[in-house]
Protein backbone atom coordinates (compact mmCIF):
# COMPACT_ATOMS: atom_id res chain seq x y z
CA UNK A 1 0.00 0.00 0.00
CA UNK A 2 2.65 2.38 0.75
CA UNK A 3 4.46 2.04 -2.69
CA UNK A 4 1.06 2.63 -4.31
CA UNK A 5 0.38 6.06 -2.21
CA UNK A 6 3.76 7.04 -2.92
CA UNK A 7 3.01 6.87 -6.66
CA UNK A 8 -0.09 8.33 -6.10
CA UNK A 9 1.07 11.81 -3.75
CA UNK A 10 4.21 12.35 -6.72
CA UNK A 11 1.50 12.38 -8.74
CA UNK A 12 -0.94 14.77 -6.97
CA UNK A 13 1.94 16.87 -5.94
CA UNK A 14 2.91 17.45 -9.61
CA UNK A 15 -0.41 18.23 -10.72
CA UNK A 16 -1.54 20.83 -7.54
CA UNK A 17 1.44 22.79 -8.71
CA UNK A 18 -0.32 25.36 -10.52
CA UNK A 19 -3.38 25.57 -8.00
CA UNK A 20 -4.59 29.15 -6.97
CA UNK A 21 -5.57 29.97 -3.65
CA UNK A 22 -8.21 32.07 -4.03
CA UNK A 23 -10.30 31.03 -6.96
CA UNK A 24 -11.92 27.55 -6.73
CA UNK A 25 -12.03 27.44 -10.50
CA UNK A 26 -8.22 28.23 -11.81
CA UNK A 27 -7.14 24.91 -11.27
CA UNK A 28 -4.64 24.67 -14.20
CA UNK A 29 -4.70 20.30 -14.40
CA UNK A 30 -0.89 20.19 -15.54
CA UNK A 31 1.06 21.93 -17.66
CA UNK A 32 1.53 21.55 -21.62
CA UNK A 33 4.80 19.99 -21.96
CA UNK A 34 4.08 17.31 -19.70
CA UNK A 35 0.70 16.33 -21.68
CA UNK A 36 2.41 16.35 -24.86
CA UNK A 37 4.56 13.43 -23.87
CA UNK A 38 2.97 11.91 -21.16
CA UNK A 39 0.53 10.04 -22.23
CA UNK A 40 2.12 7.30 -24.29
CA UNK A 41 0.98 3.59 -23.13
CA UNK A 42 -1.96 2.61 -21.04
CA UNK A 43 0.37 2.74 -17.67
CA UNK A 44 1.03 5.67 -18.26
CA UNK A 45 -2.95 7.12 -18.23
CA UNK A 46 -3.32 4.68 -15.56
CA UNK A 47 -0.52 6.79 -13.11
CA UNK A 48 -2.46 9.90 -13.81
CA UNK A 49 -5.99 8.08 -12.57
CA UNK A 50 -3.93 7.40 -9.49
CA UNK A 51 -4.37 11.66 -8.73
CA UNK A 52 -8.17 11.32 -8.39
CA UNK A 53 -7.92 8.59 -5.40
CA UNK A 54 -5.22 10.79 -3.68
CA UNK A 55 -5.05 12.51 -0.27
CA UNK A 56 -3.72 15.50 -1.15
CA UNK A 57 -6.24 16.25 -3.88
CA UNK A 58 -8.87 16.01 -1.76
CA UNK A 59 -6.76 17.52 0.85
CA UNK A 60 -8.76 20.88 1.87
CA UNK A 61 -12.15 19.17 1.83
CA UNK A 62 -11.52 16.34 4.29
CA UNK A 63 -9.22 18.21 6.75
CA UNK A 64 -11.26 21.38 6.54
CA UNK A 65 -14.54 20.58 5.85
CA UNK A 66 -15.49 16.63 5.86
CA UNK A 67 -16.46 16.00 9.77
CA UNK A 68 -17.89 19.17 10.88
CA UNK A 69 -21.08 18.04 9.42
CA UNK A 70 -20.70 15.61 12.47
CA UNK A 71 -21.10 18.16 14.45
CA UNK A 72 -23.93 19.77 12.33
CA UNK A 73 -25.91 16.47 12.71
CA UNK A 74 -25.37 16.06 16.04
CA UNK A 75 -22.49 12.88 16.43
CA UNK A 76 -19.99 15.19 17.64
CA UNK A 77 -19.94 17.55 20.55
CA UNK A 78 -17.45 20.51 20.06
CA UNK A 79 -18.22 24.14 20.86
CA UNK A 80 -15.16 26.04 20.36
CA UNK A 81 -13.92 28.36 17.81
CA UNK A 82 -14.80 28.05 13.86
CA UNK A 83 -15.45 24.54 14.52
CA UNK A 84 -17.59 24.59 17.16
CA UNK A 85 -19.91 27.25 15.08
CA UNK A 86 -21.16 23.99 12.95
CA UNK A 87 -21.95 21.98 16.41
CA UNK A 88 -24.46 25.85 16.67
CA UNK A 89 -25.59 25.56 13.53
CA UNK A 90 -24.33 29.65 13.32
CA UNK A 91 -21.26 29.44 10.51
CA UNK A 92 -22.04 31.88 8.23
CA UNK A 93 -20.26 32.35 4.57
CA UNK A 94 -16.80 33.87 6.08
CA UNK A 95 -15.97 30.08 8.44
CA UNK A 96 -12.86 28.93 6.72
CA UNK A 97 -14.33 25.25 6.54
CA UNK A 98 -16.84 26.31 4.71
CA UNK A 99 -14.60 27.90 1.87
CA UNK A 100 -12.23 24.65 2.42
CA UNK A 101 -15.35 22.14 1.74
CA UNK A 102 -16.30 24.49 -1.51
CA UNK A 103 -12.70 24.63 -2.77
CA UNK A 104 -11.89 21.34 -2.03
CA UNK A 105 -14.65 19.70 -4.01
CA UNK A 106 -13.99 21.87 -7.19
CA UNK A 107 -10.07 20.88 -6.76
CA UNK A 108 -11.25 17.30 -7.02
CA UNK A 109 -14.07 17.92 -9.80
CA UNK A 110 -11.04 20.19 -11.60
CA UNK A 111 -8.67 16.93 -11.73
CA UNK A 112 -11.74 14.80 -13.13
CA UNK A 113 -12.02 17.38 -15.61
CA UNK A 114 -8.21 17.48 -16.57
CA UNK A 115 -9.17 13.68 -17.36
CA UNK A 116 -12.45 14.02 -19.59
CA UNK A 117 -11.55 16.83 -21.05
CA UNK A 118 -7.50 17.63 -21.42
CA UNK A 119 -5.99 14.09 -21.20
CA UNK A 120 -7.50 12.65 -24.75
CA UNK A 121 -6.03 15.27 -26.52
CA UNK A 122 -2.65 14.36 -25.46
CA UNK A 123 -2.73 10.36 -25.82
CA UNK A 124 -0.47 8.72 -28.96
CA UNK A 125 -0.90 5.01 -29.53
CA UNK A 126 -3.29 4.05 -26.58
CA UNK A 127 -6.49 2.51 -27.49
CA UNK A 128 -9.76 3.66 -27.25
CA UNK A 129 -11.06 1.78 -24.83
CA UNK A 130 -8.41 2.68 -21.82
CA UNK A 131 -8.64 6.52 -22.39
CA UNK A 132 -12.76 5.61 -21.99
CA UNK A 133 -11.80 3.80 -18.73
CA UNK A 134 -10.22 6.39 -17.32
CA UNK A 135 -12.48 9.11 -18.42
CA UNK A 136 -15.09 6.58 -16.76
CA UNK A 137 -13.36 6.65 -13.55
CA UNK A 138 -13.63 10.12 -13.30
CA UNK A 139 -16.85 10.88 -14.28
CA UNK A 140 -17.60 8.45 -11.64
CA UNK A 141 -15.68 10.63 -8.77
CA UNK A 142 -17.06 13.57 -10.33
CA UNK A 143 -20.42 12.33 -10.19
CA UNK A 144 -19.65 11.86 -6.27
CA UNK A 145 -18.46 15.44 -5.97
CA UNK A 146 -21.36 16.74 -7.83
CA UNK A 147 -24.18 14.85 -5.25
CA UNK A 148 -21.99 16.04 -2.33
CA UNK A 149 -21.97 19.70 -3.57
CA UNK A 150 -25.70 19.59 -4.35
CA UNK A 151 -27.03 18.03 -0.74
CA UNK A 152 -24.52 20.54 1.20
CA UNK A 153 -25.05 24.07 -1.32
CA UNK A 154 -28.18 23.13 -3.57
CA UNK A 155 -27.07 25.30 -6.33
CA UNK A 156 -23.86 25.53 -7.47
CA UNK A 157 -22.00 26.10 -10.69
CA UNK A 158 -21.53 22.64 -12.93
CA UNK A 159 -18.04 23.13 -14.44
CA UNK A 160 -16.91 21.15 -16.81
CA UNK A 161 -13.70 22.42 -18.93
CA UNK A 162 -11.40 24.31 -16.34
CA UNK A 163 -8.65 24.76 -19.18
CA UNK A 164 -11.43 26.13 -21.31
CA UNK A 165 -12.48 28.51 -18.43
CA UNK A 166 -8.85 29.82 -18.27
CA UNK A 167 -7.81 30.00 -21.65
CA UNK A 168 -11.34 31.91 -22.40
CA UNK A 169 -10.64 34.26 -18.98
CA UNK A 170 -13.81 32.45 -17.56
CA UNK A 171 -14.17 32.71 -14.01
CA UNK A 172 -17.28 34.40 -13.18
CA UNK A 173 -19.98 31.23 -13.34
CA UNK A 174 -23.18 31.61 -12.43
CA UNK A 175 -24.94 29.06 -9.84
CA UNK A 176 -26.93 26.10 -11.55
CA UNK A 177 -30.18 24.44 -9.93
CA UNK A 178 -29.79 21.56 -7.34
CA UNK A 179 -31.72 19.72 -10.36
CA UNK A 180 -29.82 20.15 -12.86
CA UNK A 181 -26.89 18.79 -10.29
CA UNK A 182 -28.84 16.13 -9.95
CA UNK A 183 -29.10 15.12 -13.38
CA UNK A 184 -25.21 15.98 -14.06
CA UNK A 185 -24.35 13.67 -11.49
CA UNK A 186 -26.46 10.88 -12.68
CA UNK A 187 -25.18 10.80 -16.36
CA UNK A 188 -21.74 10.35 -15.24
CA UNK A 189 -22.86 7.85 -13.32
CA UNK A 190 -24.45 6.23 -15.87
CA UNK A 191 -21.32 6.48 -18.10
CA UNK A 192 -19.26 5.54 -15.60
CA UNK A 193 -21.24 2.42 -14.81
CA UNK A 194 -21.86 1.42 -18.69
CA UNK A 195 -17.50 1.45 -19.25
CA UNK A 196 -16.31 0.70 -16.01
CA UNK A 197 -14.54 -2.84 -15.70
CA UNK A 198 -15.98 -4.99 -13.17
CA UNK A 199 -12.86 -5.51 -11.08
CA UNK A 200 -9.58 -3.98 -11.52
CA UNK A 201 -5.97 -4.94 -10.15
CA UNK A 202 -5.68 -2.18 -7.98
CA UNK A 203 -8.30 -2.77 -5.04
CA UNK A 204 -8.52 1.38 -4.69
CA UNK A 205 -9.70 1.72 -8.30
CA UNK A 206 -13.66 2.50 -9.15
CA UNK A 207 -15.15 -0.23 -11.06
CA UNK A 208 -18.94 -0.70 -12.31
CA UNK A 209 -19.01 -1.45 -8.54
CA UNK A 210 -18.08 1.66 -7.45
CA UNK A 211 -20.22 3.28 -10.00
CA UNK A 212 -23.27 1.77 -9.39
CA UNK A 213 -22.51 2.37 -5.72
CA UNK A 214 -22.45 6.27 -6.48
CA UNK A 215 -25.19 5.96 -8.63
CA UNK A 216 -27.52 4.44 -6.19
CA UNK A 217 -26.60 7.51 -3.51
CA UNK A 218 -27.98 9.29 -6.27
CA UNK A 219 -30.88 7.77 -7.05
CA UNK A 220 -32.39 7.42 -3.56
CA UNK A 221 -31.54 10.99 -3.39
CA UNK A 222 -33.55 12.27 -6.10
CA UNK A 223 -36.46 9.91 -4.94
CA UNK A 224 -36.80 11.52 -1.96
CA UNK A 225 -37.84 14.74 -3.55
CA UNK A 226 -41.37 15.33 -3.55
CA UNK A 227 -40.83 18.62 -5.11
CA UNK A 228 -39.08 18.06 -8.45
CA UNK A 229 -41.77 16.18 -10.03
CA UNK A 230 -39.25 13.10 -10.40
CA UNK A 231 -40.97 9.44 -10.96
CA UNK A 232 -39.80 8.46 -7.31
CA UNK A 233 -41.01 5.18 -7.77
CA UNK A 234 -38.94 4.41 -10.47
CA UNK A 235 -36.09 6.43 -9.16
CA UNK A 236 -36.24 4.06 -5.97
CA UNK A 237 -36.69 0.92 -8.00
CA UNK A 238 -33.20 1.74 -9.87
CA UNK A 239 -31.37 2.82 -6.51
CA UNK A 240 -32.40 -0.86 -5.03
CA UNK A 241 -31.30 -2.59 -8.08
CA UNK A 242 -27.68 -0.71 -7.93
CA UNK A 243 -27.34 -1.24 -4.04
CA UNK A 244 -28.33 -5.18 -4.51
CA UNK A 245 -25.89 -5.44 -7.70
CA UNK A 246 -23.26 -4.43 -5.25
CA UNK A 247 -24.08 -6.13 -2.31
CA UNK A 248 -24.20 -9.75 -4.64
CA UNK A 249 -20.82 -8.78 -6.14
CA UNK A 250 -19.04 -8.25 -2.58
CA UNK A 251 -18.11 -10.00 0.29
CA UNK A 252 -21.43 -10.45 2.72
CA UNK A 253 -21.30 -7.72 5.24
CA UNK A 254 -21.62 -10.58 8.08
CA UNK A 255 -17.96 -11.92 7.05
CA UNK A 256 -16.63 -8.81 7.57
CA UNK A 257 -14.82 -7.65 10.87
CA UNK A 258 -15.99 -4.35 12.53
CA UNK A 259 -13.48 -3.98 14.89
CA UNK A 260 -10.79 -2.84 12.76
CA UNK A 261 -12.55 -1.44 9.95
CA UNK A 262 -11.15 2.09 10.45
CA UNK A 263 -7.34 0.91 10.62
CA UNK A 264 -4.97 0.52 7.93
CA UNK A 265 -5.20 -3.09 8.03
CA UNK A 266 -8.88 -2.78 6.63
CA UNK A 267 -7.32 -0.28 3.70
CA UNK A 268 -8.97 -1.25 0.24
CA UNK A 269 -10.10 -4.41 1.79
CA UNK A 270 -13.93 -5.73 0.90
CA UNK A 271 -16.26 -2.83 3.02
CA UNK A 272 -14.40 -0.42 0.99
CA UNK A 273 -16.58 0.97 -2.24
CA UNK A 274 -14.33 4.57 -2.75
CA UNK A 275 -11.91 5.54 -0.36
CA UNK A 276 -9.17 8.77 0.16
CA UNK A 277 -6.38 7.04 0.00
CA UNK A 278 -3.59 7.88 2.82
CA UNK A 279 -0.36 7.92 4.09
CA UNK A 280 2.56 8.81 5.99
CA UNK A 281 4.24 11.42 4.31
CA UNK A 282 3.47 14.87 5.48
CA UNK A 283 0.99 16.93 6.39
CA UNK A 284 -2.04 16.79 3.61
CA UNK A 285 -1.21 13.13 2.76
CA UNK A 286 -2.96 11.41 5.23
CA UNK A 287 -6.01 11.00 7.64
CA UNK A 288 -6.09 13.38 10.25
CA UNK A 289 -8.57 12.33 12.60
CA UNK A 290 -6.29 10.46 14.94
CA UNK A 291 -4.62 14.04 15.76
CA UNK A 292 -7.93 16.16 15.78
CA UNK A 293 -10.46 13.27 17.70
CA UNK A 294 -7.38 11.76 19.86
CA UNK A 295 -8.29 12.19 23.81
CA UNK A 296 -4.67 13.01 25.18
CA UNK A 297 -0.67 11.96 23.98
CA UNK A 298 -1.35 8.12 25.49
CA UNK A 299 -3.44 7.39 22.11
CA UNK A 300 -2.38 10.36 19.49
CA UNK A 301 0.84 12.27 19.10
CA UNK A 302 0.28 16.19 19.54
CA UNK A 303 -3.71 15.57 19.35
CA UNK A 304 -6.20 18.07 20.19
CA UNK A 305 -9.55 16.44 20.50
CA UNK A 306 -9.90 16.08 24.53
CA UNK A 307 -12.56 18.34 24.12
CA UNK A 308 -14.49 16.35 21.01
CA UNK A 309 -17.03 13.08 22.14
CA UNK A 310 -19.95 11.68 21.06
CA UNK A 311 -23.47 13.71 21.97
CA UNK A 312 -25.10 11.95 24.86
CA UNK A 313 -28.25 11.41 22.24
CA UNK A 314 -25.75 9.40 20.00
CA UNK A 315 -24.60 7.27 23.06
CA UNK A 316 -28.40 6.23 24.10
CA UNK A 317 -28.99 4.68 21.02
CA UNK A 318 -26.52 1.99 21.35
CA UNK A 319 -27.83 -1.22 22.55
CA UNK A 320 -25.31 -2.47 25.56
CA UNK A 321 -24.61 -5.99 23.28
CA UNK A 322 -23.80 -3.40 20.58
CA UNK A 323 -20.18 -4.45 19.27
CA UNK A 324 -19.97 -1.22 17.05
CA UNK A 325 -20.49 1.07 19.78
CA UNK A 326 -17.15 -0.08 21.41
CA UNK A 327 -14.98 0.43 17.96
CA UNK A 328 -17.25 4.09 17.71
CA UNK A 329 -16.64 5.96 21.00
CA UNK A 330 -14.87 5.12 24.07
CA UNK A 331 -16.22 4.70 27.60
CA UNK A 332 -15.35 4.13 31.04
CA UNK A 333 -13.56 0.57 31.55
CA UNK A 334 -13.09 -0.05 27.59
CA UNK A 335 -9.80 -1.58 26.61
CA UNK A 336 -8.08 -1.21 23.13
CA UNK A 337 -4.83 -3.18 22.94
CA UNK A 338 -3.69 -1.77 19.94
CA UNK A 339 -3.15 2.05 21.96
CA UNK A 340 -0.49 2.86 24.31
CA UNK A 341 1.07 -0.23 23.11
CA UNK A 342 4.39 0.44 25.20
CA UNK A 343 2.06 0.33 28.34
CA UNK A 344 0.77 -3.13 27.24
CA UNK A 345 -2.70 -1.36 25.80
CA UNK A 346 -5.08 1.32 26.66
CA UNK A 347 -7.79 1.14 29.51
CA UNK A 348 -10.32 4.15 28.66
CA UNK A 349 -11.22 6.19 32.17
CA UNK A 350 -13.94 8.78 32.07
CA UNK A 351 -11.12 10.87 34.38
CA UNK A 352 -8.01 9.46 34.57
CA UNK A 353 -5.34 9.18 37.76
CA UNK A 354 -1.67 8.55 38.12
CA UNK A 355 -0.68 9.35 41.98
CA UNK A 356 -3.53 11.23 42.81
CA UNK A 357 -3.17 13.39 39.52
CA UNK A 358 -5.61 13.76 36.82
CA UNK A 359 -3.41 12.56 33.71
CA UNK A 360 -6.41 12.71 31.40
CA UNK A 361 -9.57 14.79 32.12
CA UNK A 362 -13.35 13.83 31.25
CA UNK A 363 -14.87 16.17 28.76
CA UNK A 364 -18.85 17.22 29.02
CA UNK A 365 -19.83 13.68 27.22
CA UNK A 366 -17.29 11.07 29.95
CA UNK A 367 -16.15 9.45 26.73
CA UNK A 368 -14.13 9.87 23.58
CA UNK A 369 -14.18 9.13 19.93
CA UNK A 370 -11.89 5.91 18.90
CA UNK A 371 -13.62 5.42 15.25
CA UNK A 372 -10.73 6.46 12.83
CA UNK A 373 -8.17 6.96 15.82
CA UNK A 374 -5.31 4.55 15.69
CA UNK A 375 -2.68 5.52 18.29
CA UNK A 376 1.00 7.09 18.35
CA UNK A 377 3.29 6.71 15.57
CA UNK A 378 4.84 3.86 17.98
CA UNK A 379 1.19 1.61 18.29
CA UNK A 380 1.18 1.63 14.57
CA UNK A 381 4.63 0.89 13.08
CA UNK A 382 4.98 4.20 11.00
CA UNK A 383 1.03 4.30 10.20
CA UNK A 384 0.62 7.37 12.08
CA UNK A 385 2.53 10.73 12.95
CA UNK A 386 1.80 13.94 14.50
CA UNK A 387 1.80 15.47 10.99
CA UNK A 388 -2.27 14.33 10.84
CA UNK A 389 -0.40 12.05 8.12
CA UNK A 390 -2.30 8.47 9.27
CA UNK A 391 -2.51 5.85 6.59
CA UNK A 392 -6.11 4.70 7.49
CA UNK A 393 -8.30 5.15 4.23
CA UNK A 394 -11.15 7.49 4.71
CA UNK A 395 -14.32 6.13 3.69
CA UNK A 396 -16.47 7.70 1.19
CA UNK A 397 -18.54 4.50 0.48
CA UNK A 398 -18.26 1.46 2.46
CA UNK A 399 -20.56 -1.41 1.82
CA UNK A 400 -22.74 -1.61 4.27
CA UNK A 401 -24.46 1.72 3.19
CA UNK A 402 -25.21 -0.33 0.12
CA UNK A 403 -27.36 -2.91 2.63
CA UNK A 404 -29.09 0.30 4.04
CA UNK A 405 -29.41 2.02 1.04
CA UNK A 406 -31.42 -1.03 0.00
CA UNK A 407 -33.45 -1.31 2.70
CA UNK A 408 -34.55 2.39 2.05
CA UNK A 409 -35.18 2.32 -1.41
CA UNK A 410 -37.69 -0.86 -1.04
CA UNK A 411 -39.67 1.41 1.18
CA UNK A 412 -39.73 3.70 -0.95
CA UNK A 413 -42.47 6.30 -0.33
CA UNK A 414 -44.24 4.42 2.25
CA UNK A 415 -43.21 4.89 5.68
CA UNK A 416 -42.36 1.36 6.97
CA UNK A 417 -42.23 -1.91 5.35
CA UNK A 418 -42.59 -5.38 5.93
CA UNK A 419 -40.79 -6.53 2.82
CA UNK A 420 -38.59 -9.72 3.66
CA UNK A 421 -35.61 -8.90 1.38
CA UNK A 422 -34.93 -5.23 2.59
CA UNK A 423 -35.49 -6.59 6.12
CA UNK A 424 -32.29 -8.79 5.21
CA UNK A 425 -30.63 -6.60 4.35
CA UNK A 426 -30.25 -4.20 7.13
CA UNK A 427 -30.53 -7.35 9.90
CA UNK A 428 -27.09 -8.43 7.97
CA UNK A 429 -25.76 -5.14 8.93
CA UNK A 430 -27.54 -5.30 12.44
CA UNK A 431 -26.11 -9.17 12.78
CA UNK A 432 -22.67 -8.30 12.52
CA UNK A 433 -23.29 -5.60 15.74
CA UNK A 434 -24.84 -8.74 17.42
CA UNK A 435 -27.96 -6.85 17.48
CA UNK A 436 -31.81 -9.41 16.78
CA UNK A 437 -33.34 -8.95 13.50
CA UNK A 438 -36.51 -6.48 12.93
CA UNK A 439 -39.65 -8.03 11.61
CA UNK A 440 -40.64 -4.62 10.91
CA UNK A 441 -39.09 -1.32 9.66
CA UNK A 442 -39.91 2.52 9.77
CA UNK A 443 -37.88 5.24 7.80
CA UNK A 444 -37.05 6.64 11.25
CA UNK A 445 -35.89 3.16 12.26
CA UNK A 446 -33.91 3.29 9.03
CA UNK A 447 -31.98 6.35 9.79
CA UNK A 448 -31.68 6.02 13.36
CA UNK A 449 -29.73 2.47 12.01
CA UNK A 450 -27.70 4.36 9.97
CA UNK A 451 -26.41 6.54 12.48
CA UNK A 452 -25.36 3.77 14.77
CA UNK A 453 -23.44 2.45 11.39
CA UNK A 454 -21.92 5.49 10.35
CA UNK A 455 -21.29 7.45 13.25
CA UNK A 456 -18.33 10.05 12.99
CA UNK A 457 -18.43 9.21 8.93
CA UNK A 458 -20.00 12.85 7.81
CA UNK A 459 -22.82 10.44 6.36
CA UNK A 460 -25.49 11.00 8.73
CA UNK A 461 -26.37 14.59 7.25
CA UNK A 462 -27.27 13.32 4.28
CA UNK A 463 -29.91 11.01 5.82
CA UNK A 464 -31.72 14.41 7.84
CA UNK A 465 -31.43 15.90 4.33
CA UNK A 466 -33.65 13.20 3.07
CA UNK A 467 -35.71 13.39 5.87
CA UNK A 468 -36.42 17.10 5.12
CA UNK A 469 -37.17 16.28 1.19
CA UNK A 470 -39.80 13.89 2.34
CA UNK A 471 -41.22 15.14 5.46
CA UNK A 472 -40.75 19.23 5.40
CA UNK A 473 -38.39 21.26 7.55
CA UNK A 474 -40.31 21.05 10.54
CA UNK A 475 -40.44 17.47 10.37
CA UNK A 476 -36.84 17.12 9.59
CA UNK A 477 -35.91 19.61 12.65
CA UNK A 478 -37.92 18.04 15.23
CA UNK A 479 -36.36 14.91 14.59
CA UNK A 480 -32.48 16.53 14.94
CA UNK A 481 -33.06 18.83 17.43
CA UNK A 482 -34.88 16.23 20.45
CA UNK A 483 -31.51 14.28 19.63
CA UNK A 484 -33.26 11.19 17.08
CA UNK A 485 -36.51 11.27 19.43
CA UNK A 486 -34.01 10.32 22.39
CA UNK A 487 -35.03 13.25 23.84
CA UNK A 488 -31.75 14.17 24.48
CA UNK A 489 -30.85 17.73 22.66
CA UNK A 490 -27.44 18.58 21.86
CA UNK A 491 -26.94 20.69 24.72
CA UNK A 492 -26.88 17.91 27.14
CA UNK A 493 -24.15 16.96 28.85
CA UNK A 494 -23.05 15.51 32.00
CA UNK A 495 -22.65 16.98 35.65
CA UNK A 496 -21.18 16.06 38.81
CA UNK A 497 -24.29 15.38 41.05
CA UNK A 498 -22.26 17.32 43.81
CA UNK A 499 -19.29 19.23 43.02
CA UNK A 500 -17.33 18.19 45.91
CA UNK A 501 -16.99 14.97 44.64
CA UNK A 502 -14.77 15.73 41.63
CA UNK A 503 -11.94 13.27 42.83
CA UNK A 504 -10.50 9.98 42.35
CA UNK A 505 -13.28 8.48 44.52
CA UNK A 506 -16.09 9.47 42.45
CA UNK A 507 -15.02 10.62 39.19
CA UNK A 508 -15.15 7.13 37.16
CA UNK A 509 -18.72 6.12 38.95
CA UNK A 510 -21.38 6.73 36.73
CA UNK A 511 -23.90 7.05 39.54
CA UNK A 512 -21.79 10.44 40.25
CA UNK A 513 -23.30 12.16 37.37
CA UNK A 514 -26.64 13.16 35.85
CA UNK A 515 -27.52 14.66 32.43
CA UNK A 516 -28.09 18.59 32.36
CA UNK A 517 -29.70 20.92 29.08
CA UNK A 518 -29.78 23.58 30.74
CA UNK A 519 -27.62 26.89 32.52
CA UNK A 520 -30.12 26.58 35.16
CA UNK A 521 -29.00 23.60 36.33
CA UNK A 522 -25.06 24.07 35.40
CA UNK A 523 -24.84 23.15 32.45
CA UNK A 524 -22.94 25.10 29.51
CA UNK A 525 -25.70 25.83 27.12
CA UNK A 526 -29.73 26.55 27.16
CA UNK A 527 -31.04 23.99 24.68
CA UNK A 528 -29.27 24.60 21.11
CA UNK A 529 -31.83 24.74 18.40
CA UNK A 530 -30.63 23.83 14.73
CA UNK A 531 -33.07 25.93 12.42
CA UNK A 532 -33.87 25.61 8.73
CA UNK A 533 -31.51 27.83 7.15
CA UNK A 534 -29.02 24.77 7.89
CA UNK A 535 -30.35 22.86 5.31
CA UNK A 536 -28.41 24.88 2.76
CA UNK A 537 -24.81 26.01 3.12
CA UNK A 538 -24.08 29.73 2.24
CA UNK A 539 -21.42 29.64 -0.57
CA UNK A 540 -18.21 30.98 0.98
CA UNK A 541 -17.53 34.81 1.12
CA UNK A 542 -14.19 33.86 -0.58
CA UNK A 543 -15.84 32.45 -3.57
CA UNK A 544 -18.40 35.06 -4.36
CA UNK A 545 -15.59 37.69 -4.33
CA UNK A 546 -13.63 36.01 -7.25
CA UNK A 547 -17.27 35.08 -8.89
CA UNK A 548 -20.11 37.54 -8.03
CA UNK A 549 -22.23 35.93 -10.57
CA UNK A 550 -22.38 33.24 -7.91
CA UNK A 551 -25.10 35.83 -5.96
CA UNK A 552 -26.62 36.32 -9.18
CA UNK A 553 -29.36 34.60 -10.83
CA UNK A 554 -29.61 30.93 -11.04
CA UNK A 555 -29.12 29.89 -14.61
CA UNK A 556 -30.27 26.40 -16.23
CA UNK A 557 -27.44 24.01 -17.42
CA UNK A 558 -29.83 21.74 -19.26
CA UNK A 559 -32.72 24.04 -22.16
Amino acid sequence: MKTVYKLIAAAALASTLFSSCDDFLTVVPEDKPVQDNYYTSEAAIRDNTKVLYSAMIWRDFYMGFHWKLDELVGDMYYTYDAEGQWYFGTYTNVNQFLNEGWKGLYNVISQCNSVIEDMPKYVQGVDEAAVERAQAEARAIRAYCYWYIAECWHDAPIVTHNSDNIANNKFDLPRNPQKDIYRFALEDADFAVNTLPDTDTDAYRATKKTARAIRARILLTMASHSDYGYDRNDLYKRAAEDAMYVIENSTNVKDIMFDNLFDEVSNNGPESILAIQCGTLGYGTGNPKTIAWGRSAKVADGCWGAGKGPTISLQTMYDKVDKRRKWTFMQNGDFYPNLNTAEGGYTYQTQAYEAGSVVEDRNEMNSHIKKYVIGRDADGNGTTSNNQDASNNIYLIRLADMYLIYAEAIMGTNNSTNDQKALDQINSVRDRAGLAGLTTLTFRDLIKERRREFAFESINWFDILRLRYREGDQAALDFLNSGYETGYNRASMYVFKDWNQNDEAHANLESSYKIVCSVADYGMYDPIMINASAFQLPIPAAATTSSPALLGEIVNFYN
